[in-house]
């Protein structure tokens, strides 16, 4: 029998989803609020407590160089007992297991579960019942666990917690990233502390992506400008039927811009988990966000689509300055539906479903590659790039590459004044 097993019809149900929706839209920008690693590990430890309703929460960091989780912070009646205090190694206790096999679990009677560790309940006092842990992966690089304990006004955990503890976990592990690559650019040197930092968050929005996923080839490349922009882009794959495209620009250049695409990319990463399958309501949800909490972000572009593996198409909305590119049977044709930034409210776009056929390239450039300039001050162009990709018959690697080639040469040893993101994938 399960225990506490919501209704999915019940106006209570209903109306919880919704709150935890927007739970997971205020937390997002209140993680990212912060570089500094020791307030941004107290604030995660505050917001667990606060959106999962629990007595006391836990987070142990990853020490590489000892294969140990480290205690960082600790809330709740134990408090100060378990901060900065105790080591676990992989396989030990609960967030032993979790850290090991790199998925969430929850236990609602801790005592009668082998993979519990009692002895930090013997030296604190603190009595453990149910546990919900889940890992902090950064790109499949295990960061740390974070743990929600004893849930308050009920009495167990269940699926619709897993769920929203882990769109929190990719939120704050993201945060958690950001901090420890900003700290180490600190200790690095104070005089470019701020392009390494901006630099390598960025990066980490922006990874080199060649994957096959079902029956879809996909490829993503970034090159940087000159000056540290905001762009950003990410592959969410649901279930194994469906895969989410996101790409981004936050027209904010330095820590700034790259701060803030790391703030949106966040909320598009949370909400993909609960709307991701919707690109109009996906689209609509940012912008209220963007309204509502991040009023610093003056303008944004954001093309989200979705690729259905069994049906063979994509359905995307497209705001701001990508273009998406389809070439078929050796012609490219451009795919013009959008509006300029997701800010005009009043004219939204449509959803737009594109049929897939064997062998199609969809690619996805933002503005930087066609506006980028020769010695003679000519832009390279849509048209160009059309023409190239006609007499392309290459994989999305392939392809992702070449238009980088094609930059490259196009500039002729010319600095970029603007990033340049590509994402081509193929239907097998």
């Amino acid at each position: 029998m399960e225990l506490d097993k919501p209704d999915k019809y019940t106006l209570e149900y209903l109306e919880r989803k919704l709150d935890n929706l927007s739970k997971l839209v205020d937390i997002n920008r209140i993680v990212n609020s912060t570089l500094d690693i020791a307030k941004l590990l107290t604030i995660i430890m505050e917001t667990i407590k606060d959106i999962m309703l629990t007595e006391a929460s836990t987070l142990l960091l990853y020490d590489e160089e000892t294969n140990d989780l480290v205690f960082k912070v600790a809330l709740g009646e134990a408090g100060k007992e378990l901060t900065e205090k105790y080591r676990v190694r992989l396989g030990q206790g609960i967030a032993g297991w979790v850290a090991e096999n790199r998925k969430a679990l929850y236990i609602n009677d801790v005592y009668s579960d082998k993979r519990f560790d009692p002895n930090f309940d013997r030296i604190t006092g603190f009595k453990s019942k149910s546990i919900l842990c889940s890992p902090l992966l950064f790109k499949g690089k295990l960061i740390g666990v974070i743990q929600a304990i004893n849930p308050l006004g009920r009495a167990v955990f269940n699926d619709d917690d897993t769920a929203l503890f882990n769109a929190f976990a990719d939120q704050a592990v993201l945060a958690v990233q950001n901090a420890i690559l900003f700290q180490n650019a600190l200790e690095e040197g104070r005089i470019k502390y701020e392009l390494k930092a901006a630099s390598s968050i960025q990066k980490s929005l922006l990874p080199v992506i060649n994957q096959k996923i079902n029956n879809i080839k996909i490829a993503a490349r970034f090159v940087s400008a000159r000056e540290v922009g905001g762009e950003f882009y990410d592959i969410f794959q649901f279930n194994n039927d469906s895969i989410g495209i996101a790409i981004g620009d936050i027209h904010t250049r330095g820590i700034p811009g790259a701060l803030y695409a790391s703030i949106i990319s966040g909320v598009v990463k949370a909400l993909s988990r609960i709307i991701g399958r919707s690109p109009v309501k996906l689209l609509k949800y940012v912008n209220e966000v963007i309204k509502d909490n991040c009023e610093f972000i003056s303008n944004v572009s954001l093309f989200y689509g979705v690729i259905s593996c069994k049906e063979k198409d994509i359905q995307f909305v497209n705001a701001g300055v990508a273009y998406p590119i389809i070439v078929r049977n050796g012609v490219a044709r451009y795919l013009k539906f959008e509006i300029k930034s997701i800010w005009e409210e009043t004219i939204w776009p449509k959803r737009i479903r594109v049929k897939l056929e064997k062998d199609d390239i969809f690619i996805i450039i933002t503005d930087g590659i066609v506006n980028i300039k020769d010695r003679g001050a000519k832009h390279l162009g849509l048209k160009r790039i059309m023409d190239f990709l006609s007499n392309e018959k290459k994989s999305p690697e392939d392809i992702v590459d070449s238009l980088i080639r094609l930059a490259d040469d196009f500039a002729d040893g010319l600095e970029k004044r603007e990033d340049i993101s590509v994402i081509a994938f193929e239907v097998e």
